[in-house]
C-alpha cells in the first residue's frame, strides 16, 4: 500500500466504453443497449457527467420522456426538483467535553470474551416530556425504539461484564491522574452537573466524586458513594429535544455525538442524541426519513466518527494508533481531534481524469481498516483497492466523517440523505472494526440427542444447530472453530455445519419429525398442520398463520395428580401472542414469563422468553419492568383434578343462597 501523499496503486483511471468514471472506478453500462439523443446536446449517447461527474438532471429527464412519447420534439421540458437534505455536519465533541479512559469496575474485555447483541439503554431527558402530546408519543414510542431494535440486533459486541458508571465533569475542566489508580481526580471541585452534550446525566449514573484539592496530592473521593449504575447495557444513549443553537443555526432534525469512553478498548459507552423540537414532523409521510436519520447519527455516537479514528483496535484488542505516555494517542490542534495513524486512515492521490481527457492529481482520504478493505474490494470487484474513500466536501463535520457520496450514493452513513438509505457491508465493517460487530448466522451448539432446540432467524420456525462431527477432517478453509464446548482442540477439524454449498458454515435450521421413518410434520410454526397431538403436546405450543418461535427458558412439565411428564427435547416451541385463552403479559424483550395452564386434564409448566415487540409489530408501548403479578387467570386450577367446577359450583350456590338470605333479614330485622 502507498505511503502517505504517494500515488496509489491500482487500476489506471480509463474511460471506458459504456462506463462512466468515478474517481479509479469504472461503472460499466450495457454497451448494447439502445442509444438516446438527449435534446440539445448534439451528441449521441446519455448526456454527459457534469461537475464532479453529475449528470445533467433536465437533459436526462426530456430524453426520456422523447423515447417515450411523453414530450413532442421543440416542446419545454417540466421542471423536475431533485430533492435532498441538508448535509450531516457531525460535531465531535471538544476533548474538553470527552471523558476518556472511564474505569468500568470487573471489566474484563477481551479477544474470548462471549459475544452477545449490542444493549443500548435510552434515557429520555425532560425536555422529551415536555414536547407536545403527539411528538412525545412518536419519539418514546416509535422513533427511538425502532432505531434502537434495529441497531441491536444489527450489531454484537464483545461486550463489559459490568455495571456503566460515568465518570463527572470537572469544575475547571482540570483533572489529575495517579499511577494505578483507574479514576481521575478533579482539581479543585467537580461540576455541578455533568452533561452528555446538552443533557444533563442523571446523578444515579455518575461516580462519586474525587477531587485533589488545591491541585495537590493526597486526593480522594467525596460526597455520596458510588450508586448502582446502569446495568446490562454496553451503551447509554440520552435523548433530548432541547432547542440547542445548532437546531437554531442549522436545518438539522438532529444530532449525535458520543461523550465518554471505556479503559479498556477506548470504545464509546455513552452518547446523546438531540432533536430539534421545532424539525420533529409527525407526518405519516415523513416518518421514514426521520427514522434513517436518527440511525444515522446514532452510528455516530457508536464509532462512525473522526474523533475516534485514533482509538481503534485491532482484531487482537491492541490499538492501531500508538499512545503517548497519558494513554492517549496524540492530539492534532489545528483539526481539533486525536490524530489517527495510517493504520485507519490513509492520504493518496488518485490520478483524476476530467475533460478533454486531462489527468489531474486528486487527494483523498481512505480508511483502511482491515474488514473495510475487504468489503470495499468485495464491493467493487477491484482486488488492489487501498481502502474505501472518506467524504472530501461539505466542511467541518461533513469531510472524513462520512463515506464518499459520489462512490455510494445512498448509503446510510454517505454525508446527506437523497433517497432510500440502506446500511452497507462496509458500514458493518467498520463497525467491526471499532469492537462493534455484526451478527453471523452461524450457531456453535453440537447438534445431539437430545436436542437442543432453537428459532430460525426470523422467528417464524423451531430450528436446531445443523453442526455435527465428519468422518474426515475438512478442508482447512472450512475449519472455523478455535475451540467448541466438550470437544477436544484435537478433534475441531472434524466440526462443521452438515450443509456442504454452505460451504460448511453451521447455521439455525428448520426440520421435520418422522416416526418410523415416515414424515410426521414440519417446525415451521404458521402451519396449522404441524400442531402436535394433544397428548404429545408438552410445551402447551400452538401452530397456526399467527404463531411465531419463542425461547424456553425452562422444560415444560406436564403434571396430572401424581404424575408428571417432561420431553427431552426443549429450548423452543411455537405460540401465538397468547397461549390458550390464558394471557400474560410482555413488557419488554428478555423477560421470563411463568406459565402454567390447563389442557386436556394436564397442568403445563414452563418458562418463556419475550420477544422484542418490534419484531413482529408496527406499533409497540415502550419497554417497561413487568408488573408483580404478570398473568391473569379466570379461574384457578386444581393441582390434582385438574379441574374447576367445584370452585364454581360453590360460587354459583353461595349466588343463589344470597337473595334467600337477604329476604331472611329484612324480615327478622321488621
Amino acid at each position: 500500500m502507498p505511503a502517505n501523499g504517494e500515488a496509489a496503486e491500482g487500476p489506471p483511471p480509463v474511460r471506458g466504453k459504456g462506463g462512466r468514471q468515478r474517481g479509479g472506478v469504472a461503472l460499466h453500462g450495457n454497451d448494447a443497449g439502445p442509444k438516446m439523443a438527449a435534446a440539445g446536446s448534439g451528441v449521441a449517447g446519455g448526456p454527459g457527467p457534469g461537475p464532479r461527474g453529475r449528470w445533467g438532471g433536465c437533459l436526462w429527464v426530456r430524453g426520456v420522456l422523447l423515447v417515450l412519447g411523453g414530450l413532442p420534439a421543440g416542446a419545454a421540458a417540466a421542471p423536475v426538483s431533485l430533492g435532498t437534505s441538508p448535509p450531516c455536519r457531525h460535531h465531535v465533541l471538544s476533548d474538553t467535553e470527552v471523558i476518556n479512559k472511564v474505569h468500568l469496575k470487573t471489566s474484563h474485555v477481551t479477544k474470548r470474551d462471549a459475544d452477545g447483541h449490542l444493549r443500548i439503554k435510552t434515557i429520555y431527558d425532560q425536555s422529551i416530556e415536555e414536547l407536545l402530546p403527539e411528538k412525545r408519543y412518536l419519539v418514546k414510542n416509535k422513533l427511538f425504539p425502532q432505531a434502537i431494535s434495529y441497531l441491536e440486533k444489527t450489531f454484537q459486541v464483545r461486550r463489559p461484564a459490568g455495571r456503566i458508571l460515568l465518570s463527572r465533569q470537572c469544575a475547571t475542566n482540570q483533572y489529575l491522574r495517579k499511577e494505578n489508580d483507574p479514576h481521575r481526580y478533579c482539581t479543585g471541585e467537580c461540576a455541578v452537573h455533568t452533561k452528555c452534550g446538552p443533557v444533563i446525566v442523571p446523578e444515579e449514573h455518575l461516580q462519586q466524586c474525587r477531587v485533589c484539592r488545591e491541585g495537590k496530592w493526597p486526593c480522594g473521593a467525596v460526597g455520596v458513594l458510588d450508586p448502582e449504575g446502569v446495568q446490562d447495557a454496553d451503551f447509554v444513549l440520552y435523548v433530548g429535544a432541547l432547542a440547542t443553537e445548532r437546531c437554531s443555526h442549522e436545518n438539522i432534525i438532529s444530532y449525535a455525538a458520543y461523550c465518554q469512553q471505556e479503559a479498556k478498548m477506548d470504545r464509546p459507552i455513552a452518547g446523546y442524541a438531540n432533536l430539534c423540537p421545532n424539525m420533529i414532523s409527525t407526518q405519516p409521510q415523513e416518518f421514514i426519513g426521520m427514522l434513517s436519520t436518527v440511525k444515522h447519527e446514532i452510528i455516530h455516537a457508536l464509532g462512525f466518527s473522526a474523533g475516534l479514528f485514533a482509538f481503534y483496535h485491532d482484531q487482537d484488542g491492541n490499538p492501531l494508533t500508538s499512545r503517548s505516555a497519558d494513554g492517549l494517542p496524540p492530539f492534532n490542534y489545528s483539526l481539533g481531534l486525536y490524530q489517527w495513524s495510517d493504520k485507519v486512515v490513509r492520504k493518496v492521490e488518485r490520478l483524476w481524469n476530467v475533460r478533454d481527457n486531462k489527468i489531474v492529481r486528486h487527494t483523498v482520504y481512505l480508511l483502511v481498516t482491515p474488514r473495510v478493505v475487504e468489503e470495499a474490494r468485495k464491493h467493487f470487484n477491484c482486488p488492489v483497492l487501498e481502502g474505501m474513500e472518506l467524504e472530501n466536501q461539505g466542511g467541518m463535520g461533513t469531510e472524513l466523517n462520512h463515506w464518499e457520496k459520489r462512490l455510494l450514493e445512498n448509503e446510510a452513513m454517505t454525508g446527506s440523505h437523497t433517497q432510500n438509505r440502506v446500511l452497507s457491508r462496509i458500514t458493518l465493517a467498520l463497525m467491526e472494526d471499532t469492537g462493534r460487530q455484526v451478527p453471523s448466522p452461524y450457531c456453535d451448539t453440537l447438534r445431539s440427542n437430545p436436542l437442543q432446540l432453537t428459532c430460525r432467524q426470523d422467528q417464524r420456525a423451531v430450528a436446531v444447530c445443523n453442526l455435527q462431527r465428519f468422518p474426515n477432517p475438512l478442508p482447512p478453509e472450512y475449519q472455523y472453530f478455535d475451540e467448541l464446548s466438550g470437544i477436544s482442540a484435537e478433534d475441531l477439524p472434524y466440526y462443521g455445519g452438515s450443509v456442504e454449498i454452505a460451504d460448511y458454515c453451521p447455521f439455525s435450521q428448520e426440520f421435520s419429525w418422522h416416526l418410523s421413518g415416515e414424515y410426521q410434520r414440519s417446525s415451521d410454526c404458521r402451519i396449522l398442520e404441524n400442531q402436535p397431538e394433544l397428548f404429545k403436546n408438552y410445551g402447551a405450543e400452538q401452530y397456526g398463520p399467527h404463531s411465531v418461535c419463542l425461547l424456553q427458558k425452562s422444560a415444560f412439565v406436564m403434571e396430572q395428580c401424581e404424575r408428571k411428564l417432561s420431553y427431552p427435547d426443549w429450548g423452543s416451541g411455537c405460540y401465538q401472542v397468547w397461549v390458550q385463552d390464558t394471557s400474560y403479559l410482555c413488557s419488554r424483550a428478555g423477560q421470563v414469563l411463568p406459565v402454567r395452564i390447563q389442557m386436556n386434564g394436564w397442568i403445563h409448566n414452563g418458562n418463556l422468553l419475550c420477544p422484542s415487540c418490534w419484531d413482529f409489530c408496527e406499533q409497540c408501548p415502550p419497554e417497561t419492568d413487568p408488573p408483580a403479578a404478570n398473568l391473569t387467570r379466570a379461574l384457578p386450577l386444581d393441582l390434582c383434578s385438574c379441574s374447576s367446577s367445584l370452585v364454581v359450583t360453590l360460587w354459583l350456590l353461595l349466588g343463589n343462597l344470597f337473595p334467600l338470605l337477604a329476604g331472611f333479614l329484612l324480615c327478622v330485622w321488621h
